[in-house]
């Protein structure tokens, strides 16, 4: 009897060994599949968000076309207009941060530099010292002009309030009181082409002054004839009529334009104020008969020597000699 010897199980341990063998591989297999379809995928999404934002900037154009060529659309069409811009805007929001913010950071730099990143840049500035200090020297320059021309600005300001403040002591002062204004604001020579132009401008601001303020007297005379008229009132004009309506307030309404200049409070506590009413007062009595500018003038002799608190605190006016 033959005896049958049970042989091991070689192949099914070789199966054991492929099935490891095997399975080890499909996992380096699969891994590399992941690996490329992950990268495919990235490579889809980033030609997705372009292609996205392409179809978002070419919504927003065609959107724009539209509204332009339509007068009158329905706010049911605009709502999902505005709907599909928003969602657009959305989507492409977060994925562009990072590009806006190079594409604005490249766009402060010349064309020549903008393939360069700063501090390329800088680097190439220490090798050409002189564009350096050409542009030191050009900012240098701007700040200088915006200090000059805050200086001007200040003393164009200084130049309006001091006007106005001596218009107050005199209505119609020397030629030489507006070269000493002029010089002492501006601190130039008084032949040049700017203090030239500075006395025009401060003749031509006297003489409106002036011409209203007369109007205005005599445009106030008649209305008062008139209100007398009405009243029965015959005769000359009274102390107590001229006091009553010539009153503080129609004093501080004729004087409005230079009165703006003018530090009230203190205008009131050194007396200036009561000298203009009377001041206003007698031109009131002198005009009551017609325009008589002559005697006008003559009131000059009654502010000359006022003191007027500018609102700056500046002591410019009272310096002056009239």
């Amino acid at each position: 009897m033959t005896t049958k010897r049970k042989l091991p199980n070689k192949s099914s341990d070789d199966n054991q060994e492929m099935e490891v063998e095997g399975g080890s591989k499909r996992k380096q297999i699969t891994k590399k599949r992941r690996d490329i379809d992950i990268e495919k995928a990235n490579q889809l999404m980033k030609k997705s968000k372009n292609s996205n934002k392409e179809a978002a900037e070419s919504a927003d154009k065609e959107v724009i076309v539209v509204n332009e060529k339509r007068s009158n659309d329905d706010d049911d069409d605009d709502d999902d207009d505005d709907d599909d811009d928003d969602d657009d805007d959305d989507d492409d929001d977060d994925d562009n941060d990072d590009d806006d913010e190079s594409k604005t950071e490249d766009h402060k730099k010349p064309e020549v530099f903008q393939s360069k990143s700063n501090l390329e840049i800088v680097a190439w500035l220490v090798d050409h010292p002189e564009i350096l200090r050409l542009a030191l020297e050009m900012n240098n320059t701007d700040v200088a002009i915006s200090s000059s021309s805050k200086i001007t600005d200040d003393k164009i300001r200084l130049w309006d309030e001091s006007v106005k403040c001596l218009f107050l002591r005199a209505r119609s002062p020397r030629g030489e009181v507006f070269d000493e204004l002029i010089t002492k604001i501006f601190k130039i020579k008084i032949h040049s082409n700017e203090a030239k132009s500075y006395l025009e401008k401060t003749r031509k601001f006297f003489i409106d002054f002036r011409n209203k303020f007369n109007q205005i007297i005599l445009t106030s005379v008649e209305e008062f004839k008139e209100i007398r008229k009405n009243r029965a009132s015959t005769g000359s004009l009274s102390q107590k009529e001229l006091i009553d309506y010539v009153d503080e307030e129609f004093v501080q309404k004729i004087l409005s334009r230079q009165l703006v200049a003018v530090n009230i409070s203190e205008l009131t506590r050194n007396g200036g104020f009561n000298t203009l009413v009377d001041f206003v007062r007698e031109t009131f009595k002198v005009s009551w008969n017609g325009k008589n500018l002559s005697a006008v003038k003559e009131l000059d002799n009654m502010t000359k020597k006022l003191t007027i608190p500018s609102r700056s605190g500046n002591k410019i006016v009272d310096s002056l000699s009239l």
